[in-house]
């Protein structure tokens, strides 16, 4: 699956100098009626200022923040003391403003945001040819394209006679072609968009025609899965739409829960996974990490998150402020999952976020899967 901390634009946020000021504020509401954008913004800020934030900084929020338009998708801002800014859209995004102010940004929303939405592509089929969608990673927009097959002859034709069976062999022969070149181009398509995931759908026959011409990287490298209903223009795009978003929230699920099981097949001593707070920050502080595990809390529960320390290099990472050794002798300190997210991000770790309520999660919620043993 691809990893969700390969954008420049997240390893640039922990350039921004703390405290750094952190806003996730959806956008006014379209049509007539009172809004309360502007109650919104002013009680994130006001607790900002309670928090310690600096004018400049409250000032530079409070401007990129009164740009979001009506209708438009939520926003995540974060802002470096000095007042540099930085902003990313996150539309089908669901969550509730929020705002605050620490010694690391707090990108752990907008990584989830990301993890949801893989890049994949899907392909409805016929006996013709084959509706190809295919869907960059996070908010780019999709790219679509019509398939066509070589062949024209796609209906069995009955004329009776010693001439029937040659016609349903042109036939079945057409549709075998036209499967075989939509696979060649949605095989070029996943490589292209680094997508691990396919969605497969149409008519029967078609389908299998394509599956069976797939190229063999593709059949084992990737995810397919398949939907129901046809490619017509039948009024069921919605419902379709709906099917594929389900699919996708059930792959990215299905990972994740994979990687937890990694982790867990190869806990202890000398192996590649390691389950809890300590064992993880050990890890990390040797870039020994490949992907950091982060649990969900159970909804409606309030959880501790805990602290750790760090310093200015990626592995400067601790339970204890004595832990880590700063020149001036005053390390960092900020919530424990951040301050995790930190050293994965800048040591070039990926990071997976466990659905809430999964059985057997780490310790504390905290695990991660190492590029080379643990000593």
């Amino acid at each position: 699956m691809t990893t969700i901390t390969d954008n420049p634009l997240v390893h640039d946020l922990y350039q921004l100098p703390a405290p750094v000021l952190t806003a996730y504020l959806n956008a006014p509401s379209p049509g007539p009626g009172v809004d309360d954008m502007d109650l919104r913004l002013r009680s994130l800020l006001d607790d900002l200022r309670a928090s310690g934030a600096s004018p400049d900084a409250l000032e530079a929020l409070a401007s990129v923040l009164g740009t979001l338009e009506p209708g438009r998708p939520p926003a995540a801002a974060f802002v470096g003391t000095d007042g540099q800014t930085r902003m990313f859209s996150l539309p089908g995004a669901e969550i509730g403003d929020q705002a605050h102010c620490a010694a690391v940004p707090r990108v752990l929303p907008l990584l989830h945001w990301r993890q949801l939405r893989p890049a994949f592509a899907s392909v409805m089929l016929d006996r013709a040819g084959a509706e190809l969608v295919v869907q960059p990673a996070g908010a780019a927009h999709a790219l679509r394209a019509e398939v066509a097959g070589p062949d024209d002859v796609i209906e069995r034709n009955a004329p009776g006679g010693p001439s029937q069976s040659r016609y349903q062999n042109r036939a079945e022969d057409s549709w075998q072609h036209n499967a075989g070149r939509a696979a060649e181009v949605v095989a070029d398509a996943l490589a292209a968009a680094e997508a691990d995931l396919l969605i497969v759908g149409g008519d029967v026959r078609a389908e299998q025609y394509f599956l069976d011409q797939l190229p063999a990287r593709v059949r084992s490298g990737v995810t397919i899965k398949t939907i129901p209903g046809g490619r017509g223009r039948d009024g069921s795009q919605h419902r379709r739409e709906e099917e594929v978003e389900a699919v996708v929230h059930e792959y990215v699920d299905e990972e994740a829960v994979r990687t937890l099981a990694r982790v867990q097949d190869r806990s202890g001593p000398g192996g590649l996974g390691v389950q809890g707070p300590a064992a993880t920050i050990h890890a990390l502080s040797r870039a020994q990490v490949e992907v950091l595990l982060l649990a969900q809390p159970e909804p409606g529960a309030r959880p501790k998150p805990g602290t750790a320390w760090f310093g200015p290099r990626p592995t400067d990472i601790s339970e204890h402020r004595g832990g880590v050794l700063v020149p001036d002798g005053k390390p960092s300190h900020a919530r424990l999952d951040e301050v995790l997210a930190r050293a994965a991000v800048l040591t070039d770790a990926d990071i997976r976020i466990l659905p809430a309520g999964l059985p057997d999660t780490p310790p504390h919620g905290v695990g991660a899967l190492c590029r080379f043993a643990v000593s």
